[in-house]
């Protein structure tokens, strides 16, 4: 069983370390009183069979956040993690950190309260956190510093930190479907357009449903260029993401347009994720503007 204790300073991104972390398939636990740790631990370790026998756990992946105030509850936080983890787990601690000048920042944006900071200044507070965790911070397997890091930097970063095997080392695939009216997405990697196909917006009896819906599938699909668009790209993806990870590339975003993005590109956007997936990628799928109002478009 692989374990993952994702801990540090409060407003380092440890919310956003503990999505992305899901994203690779651990069973995330957040906030999690340490003194229930081994309990837990021994529950994902062995689980009961019918007639009272122990089993393996399927659960082989996981990850907890620990913050400062559960932190509080160890005493001596080198020991206790030292006394909860044996030699037989796979444990990794990462330690997440940034600079006082941006956990400020990032306090005053979010308007939150900083766990220690009851009876003390915001930068008090921060000085006495960092001075806490110092011997924690010492132990940790990992520090990452997110002072200048992007999202999808720090996904990218947990990625090649935690890959363990072929699977884990592949890259990233995220496919989004969008419309034009709305603005391109600001991270893609690869933007493709499918305004070209007929709009489904123009029967009024698809107008009010989405490309999720069988009956704009049924109606999209039953176009020759539609399959010849969806070969083209089969044929692209194959021949260009085996370069792209050849270059270190670990996460890729791939944009599909249409007017209104609820119905040529989530349909298209689908069916995409799909050839990915059958080419052996990790991929995952968001449909942006599918919730908007279904208004006008060529």
């Amino acid at each position: 069983m692989e374990i993952v204790i994702l801990t540090g300073m409060s407003g380092a991104g440890k919310s956003s370390a503990m999505r992305a972390l899901e994203d690779l398939d651990y069973f995330c636990i957040d906030n999690l009183p340490p003194d229930l740790l081994p309990g837990l631990l021994q529950a994902f370790a062995e689980t009961e069979k019918e007639d009272g026998s122990l089993q393996a756990s399927r659960t082989q992946k996981i990850a907890i956040g620990i913050d400062i105030r559960s932190l509080i509850r160890f005493g001596n936080v080198t020991a206790g993690f030292k006394n909860y983890f044996t030699e037989k787990m796979d444990t990794k601690i990462i330690f997440m950190e940034a600079s006082n000048e941006a956990l400020v920042s990032r306090y005053k944006q979010s308007r939150r309260n900083h766990p220690l900071a009851k009876s003390r200044n915001l930068v008090d507070a921060i000085t006495e956190e960092r001075k806490r965790l110092q011997d924690l911070r010492a132990l940790s397997d990992f520090v990452i510093d997110t002072t200048e890091m992007s999202l999808n930097n720090l996904k990218d970063l947990l990625y090649n930190t935690l890959a363990t095997n072929d699977y884990d080392q592949m890259m990233t695939i995220f496919v989004q479907s969008f419309g034009y009216k709305y603005g391109l997405p600001l991270d893609s990697d690869l933007v493709l357009d499918v305004r070209f196909l007929p709009n489904p917006f123009y029967d009024e009896n698809l107008r009010h449903l989405s490309g999720l819906d069988e009956p704009v599938k049924n109606y999209i699909m039953q176009f020759d260029q539609t399959h010849k668009f969806l070969e083209i790209y089969r044929d692209f993806f194959q021949f260009s993401l085996p370069l792209y990870q050849n270059e270190g590339k670990v996460r890729l975003m791939i944009a599909v347009g249409c007017t209104g993005g609820r119905h040529r590109s989530v349909t298209l956007s689908g069916e995409l994720a799909n050839i990915l997936r059958s080419l052996g990628y990790r991929v995952f799928l968001e449909h942006r503007d599918i919730r908007r109002d279904p208004i006008g478009g060529i």
